[in-house]
């Protein structure tokens, strides 16, 4: 039995690059999932207010983490797009704290060493979640006395351009839909995604006929078939129907050093 802990930096962040995996950990093998949601996505709109975009997210977030059997989904709230000019130390800590809280012993986040990522949140949580796990054994990080210190075994990291090797998961069938379905739930950023979408099409010259003033209906459908394609393209690589990647990495000595196992991936890892 492990427990799992997703570190992301925005709501719909773990649907978009892991609802399928966290799917299948937390219903199909019966792990508790946390989910930490670090910004308050006050800016995952171009309509709406930003006070009215983060009461919604956190609604939309809280009924996806349901639809894919979290038992937590916990929300920190720093303002949006401002992940970069808190301390780094300061960010590490709080996801050293609930890593101790919670007893993760696999954690899942943005990979902090993948190229081309250009939110400056992700690359934040990405770095800050890696320290985390580097540290949260060792009693001077953290809230002192807060928590029981704790040892991270393993980590699986997504990222849109994913590198090195790659632990290649089979979400085909039931937790694929599950993952669309859970990703639909963020109605603030499938707006924000078409909206972003429509005006890249237009700045471009591109031509989207029919696109315009389309319903929510055939919104959701146009984005869960991009997701089917996607996913397709990823499973590919291990002759799956629909997959998520990720970056598979250990941590600790036991191995290193003795030799000793401590831990062994869930999924087959596939050399690209």
């Amino acid at each position: 039995m492990k427990t799992v802990l997703v570190v992301v930096a925005h709501a719909d962040d773990m649907e978009f690059m892991a609802g399928g995996t966290v799917y299948r950990f937390a219903v199909e093998k019966g792990y508790p999932v946390y989910e930490l949601i670090l910004t308050d996505n006050r800016r995952g709109s171009c309509k709406l207010e930003p006070g009215e975009v983060v009461e919604r997210s956190k609604k939309e977030a809280t009924e996806a983490g349901k639809i894919l059997g979290l038992k937590e989904v916990r929300f920190y709230g720093f303002p949006d797009g401002e992940l970069e000019d808190v301390p780094r130390k300061v960010v590490r800590d709080i996801i050293i704290d609930m890593v101790r809280e919670v007893k993760a012993n696999l954690v899942m986040s943005w990979d902090p060493f993948a190229p081309g990522e250009d939110h400056p949140d992700h690359r934040v949580t990405a770095m800050a979640t890696y320290e985390a796990c580097s540290f949260c054994s060792n009693p001077n990080f953290g809230t002192k006395g807060l928590h029981p210190l704790h040892f991270v075994a393993e980590a699986m990291w997504f990222a849109k351009k994913p590198m090195g090797e790659q632990l290649i998961v089979d979400i085909s069938g039931e937790p694929l839909e599950k993952k669309i379905e859970a990703l639909l739930k963020h109605e603030t950023q499938m707006e924000l995604t078409f909206d972003s979408l429509l005006f890249e099409a237009k700045v471009s010259g591109v031509s989207l006929p029919g696109l315009e003033g389309i319903s929510r209906d055939q919104r959701n459908l146009l984005i869960a078939n991009g997701i089917r394609g996607y996913t397709e393209e990823v499973g590919k690589k291990a002759n799956f129907s629909n997959a998520e990647q990720f970056r598979y990495e250990k941590f600790g000595y036991l191995e290193m050093i003795l030799g000793q196992e401590v831990c062994t991936p869930d999924f087959p890892l596939i050399l690209r």
